[in-house]
């Protein structure tokens, strides 16, 4: 018997796999598999190639000349694969395996990790997520299919890239140290601008903070105090200094329940939609999953649903309080 006949679905799999990632423990958890299977399953296909397919160095696996003629093929059959799973088999979130990687803002974070513990793995519980600060536009890796998801409250474009509103941003709020004397003052750009700005922020595609922006269009002079994508480290500089930050986001709010040295005020309606149309030049904001479009199985749509609804639910229940 010709020893091709032996090839099946997972080895392509795992062949693909261990070709992109260079590392067998990272195919494994890709696969939901353990890096022995992974090599076992190596072992296989190189007999049924006849060909080392990859050769062992310090830094991963690198393929043979044959492994590169090899690979368009089996992805190509890996999709006729998946297309016939995504239309003819019958998910069963019990019995699903595999690894999801999400990146999202720090302030998603918890959020996303609840709504996996009590929503996805209560379902699917040989499922495995790798969950990452947010802290770069990943927009490339998650066009190819390197990163699943990314939960933010802007949309981004790009080609591939699909993204899904989970809810809508509405209140606007001023962080501050409790007892600052903006919480007790009105909430005008002149009041402000007596304050500098601590900003929350993962990105640089603003030259300088919304309310620094907003104040300078007044001929008003508010500082910039700095920068962090850190949570924890905004709301200790924050209880430190007379510096304000500005959050559109609940979950941060509902964080800042939990530090007695913060506070938040609402801002007002007015000076808040300012910031939105000023924002929306660059992104338009709302807070969204992002994925791209290289990835139709069914497990990954149940996953990316399980996400969607759960963090709706999360955002409107932190809104509630």
């Amino acid at each position: 018997m010709n020893k091709i006949d032996q090839l099946n679905y997972n080895q392509l799999k795992v062949f693909i796999a261990v070709y992109e990632h260079g590392q067998s423990h990272q195919a494994a958890n890709e696969l939901g598999m353990t890096a022995s299977g992974v090599s076992r399953t190596l072992k296989i296909l190189r007999d049924i190639f006849n060909d080392s397919l990859f050769i062992r160095r310090c830094s991963g696996f690198v393929a043979t000349e044959k492994t590169h003629r090899l690979i368009p093929m089996a992805k190509a059959l890996v999709e006729q694969y998946q297309e016939i799973e995504m239309q003819h088999s019958v998910f069963t979130p019990a019995e699903s395996g595999g690894q999801y990687i999400i990146h999202a803002y720090d302030e998603f974070v918890y959020a996303v990790q609840k709504v996996i513990r009590n929503d996805i793995l209560a379902e699917a519980p040989n499922l495995r997520f790798d969950i990452r600060v947010l802290t770069r536009d990943c927009s490339t890796e998650l066009a190819n299919g390197e990163i699943d998801f990314v939960v933010v409250y802007e949309g981004f474009n790009g080609k591939n890239l699909n993204y899904e509103m989970f809810a809508e941003t509405d209140h606007l709020y001023i962080l501050a140290r409790r007892g600052h004397p903006l919480l007790t003052q009105a909430l005008t750009l002149e009041n402000i601008s007596h304050y500098s700005c601590l900003e929350i922020d993962n990105y640089d595609d603003l030259r300088s903070p919304l309310l620094v922006n907003l104040c300078r269009e007044q001929d008003l002079c508010m500082e910039v105090e700095g920068y962090t994508d850190s949570l924890a480290s905004a709301m200790r500089l924050l209880s430190e200094t007379d510096a304000i930050t500005l959050s559109c986001n609940q979950f941060t709010r509902q964080f800042v329940d939990m530090i007695p040295a913060i506070q938040y005020i609402k801002l007002p309606p007015e000076l808040a939609q300012r910031c939105r149309i000023r924002r929306r030049e660059k992104r338009e904001i709302g807070n969204y999953v992002l994925h791209g479009d290289t990835n139709n199985s069914a497990a990954f749509n149940w996953v990316k649903s399980k996400l969607i609804c759960g963090l709706e639910r999360e955002w409107r229940l932190a809104s509630q309080e």
